[in-house]
């Protein structure tokens, strides 16, 4: 490439406009860093999805508190009637839309075990601004000032954290793949963790001709930016085929029959690219439209929202069903994100306005299955009559951090820059996850529960580094004490102690404390 054809297809035209890379916006000033990797070889090959549904969905109608009388007095046209609700699960009813689709939706997910439902999530001081309240749920960080600049994400940060030598070393595969525009919660101080993928069958690399310089370009800085240039055409042919290659071979192993909607479509392409071997640890989806001001709902089955619902329900259930298929499931973990919830009570025009507190899914064979949360209350709100949450979306965050991807709660904490928070343990423990150093001093657990779910009694094991003094107690899911277990100091090691539980039916909370830490799991008592 000559230098006066190399300034005019390359440096004039990105002063001008961005060109694509894989897919990616870039610059000829751009960093490398958007191209981050992974360390190749021995890293675990976990795998975290965040499905981000834009426009704030409605929790209440979601997971319908139907034994609340007043759930019907303040939303007479659009609250869904208990009747037609799932109720596979005592105690626990969702909107029928959940069950839709041959898979049996995310409710048959509950029923075997696969899924986790958070109720009433939010964050401190909510806010109702699409923008900000988006960037509060990304980046991690609860900060409602419009003053202060939330740039970074959680999941950038905490890769950051853990590849310190990034950019340095690239590997094969991306660490991070979008579907559509670039997510925050991939952004990180030295750039973006990822690129971005709109249709996996036809990634395209950067093509060149008379790819020469001239002789006496070296040592200019004509030279310099075409060294950058020429570095990142080549990792984006490379990175072009790998997702190409991934994608064929994986879409040819796929059973599931997903919706032909954009939601579905991210789903099966996630789908292949995992089972087509590609090494990426997070990929982020999105579906849009939950901004439901006007016709959310005109029955429990008709609207925008009871669509909307099927749409997310069918394509996590398909892509669950190729994963356990693939013999896959066991290292993914999915998360729903939602800006907010809807206010209590409907508008007026079939719909509902912008509110706090919602509902969050996690999903994957390795999440403690059951309901999480308590219910929304709908007599005691806020000063403005909207929905008090119980659960702060962080917790969940917490646990994938800590439980999934293996660093330390302070490690967590510094990644979400709070260091008050605790995991809610959504999540099961995963015993091979990446460990570091000097955590052989607190690598205090329980690492099982049995039999879960329990009738009248249960074993919990204990896993202690060291000698220490450990209280052990039994909560509901609001965080009240039903039951103080012991307080008694216990010797470095395994320890079993089977405790007798005359509670109800439903989720609880085995939660351990030492002097250093807090450890819990979910149990369900059944009847």
């Amino acid at each position: 490439m000559k230098r006066r054809s190399f300034l005019k297809t390359a440096l004039a035209s990105s002063a001008a406009a961005p060109f694509l890379l894989n897919g990616v916006e870039a610059r000829a000033t751009s960093p490398l860093q958007f191209l981050a990797q992974l360390p190749t070889a021995a890293e675990d090959d976990r795998i975290l999805i965040i499905c981000q549904l834009f426009g704030g969905n409605d929790g209440l109608n979601t997971t319908p508190p139907v034994d609340d009388p007043k759930y019907y007095e303040i939303r007479p046209n659009i609250a869904v009637p208990k009747k037609d609700c799932w109720n596979g699960i005592p105690n626990v009813y969702l909107h029928p839309a959940l069950t839709w689709g041959d898979k049996g939706g995310i409710a048959s997910m509950l029923q075997q075990g696969s899924l986790a439902v958070v109720r009433n999530i939010g964050y401190p001081n909510p806010n109702l601004s699409h923008f900000r309240s988006t960037d509060i749920w990304l980046s991690g960080i609860n900060d409602s000032n419009v003053q202060s600049r939330l740039d970074t994400g959680w999941v950038g940060r905490y890769l950051s954290q853990k590849y310190p030598t990034f950019p340095t070393n690239l590997p094969n595969d991306p660490l991070a793949i979008q579907f559509g525009g670039f997510s925050l919660a991939l952004e990180s101080k030295v750039g973006r963790m990822g690129i971005e993928v709109n249709d996996p069958s036809k990634q395209q690399g950067v093509i060149s001709s008379n790819d020469d310089l001239d002789d006496q370009s070296g040592g200019t800085a004509y030279y310099d930016e075409y060294q950058f240039v020429a570095d990142i055409a080549a990792r984006s042919d490379k990175y072009a085929q790998r997702v190409k290659t991934a994608y064929a071979s994986g879409k040819a192993l796929l059973k599931a029959k997903y919706q032909n909607d954009s939601f579905g479509k991210q789903m099966a392409n996630t789908a292949a690219l995992i089972a087509g071997g590609l090494k990426t640890k997070v990929y982020v989806v999105s579906l849009g439209g939950f901004d439901t001001h006007v016709t959310q709902t005109y029955d429990s089955t008709n609207g925008a929202h009871p669509s909307l619902l099927y749409s997310f329900s069918d394509a996590i259930a398909q892509f669950m069903y190729d994963m356990v298929k693939l013999n896959m499931a066991d290292k993914i973990i999915g998360i729903s994100v939602s800006e907010f919830g809807r206010r209590p009570d409907e508008n007026g025009s079939f719909g509902t306005d912008h509110g706090t507190a919602s509902v969050q899914f996690v999903f994957g064979t390795q999440v403690n299955s059951g309901i999480f949360g308590t219910q929304f209350d709908l007599t005691n709100r806020d000063e403005s009559n909207d929905l008090i949450y119980s659960v702060d979306f962080r917790s969940v965050y917490m646990d994938i951090l800590m439980k999934w991807f293996g660093m330390t709660i302070e490690d967590a904490r510094v990644v979400l820059k709070d260091d008050t928070l605790a995991p809610i343990s959504v999540i099961q423990a995963q015993h091979d996850a990446v460990q570091q150093p000097r955590m052989s001093k607190t690598d205090f657990s329980i690492t099982s529960v049995y039999p879960n779910p329990f009738r009248d009694q249960t074993t919990i094991v204990l896993e202690l580094p060291e000698t220490e003094t450990v209280s052990l107690e039994v909560t509901n899911l609001a965080g009240v004490r039903v039951a103080d277990v012991f307080t008694q100091t216990l010797s470095a090691g395994e320890h079993r102690i089977s405790i007798s539980l005359p509670v109800s039916a439903g989720s609880y909370i085995v939660c351990a404390r030492t002097s250093k830490l807090i450890v819990t799991k979910a149990i369900h008592c059944i009847r």
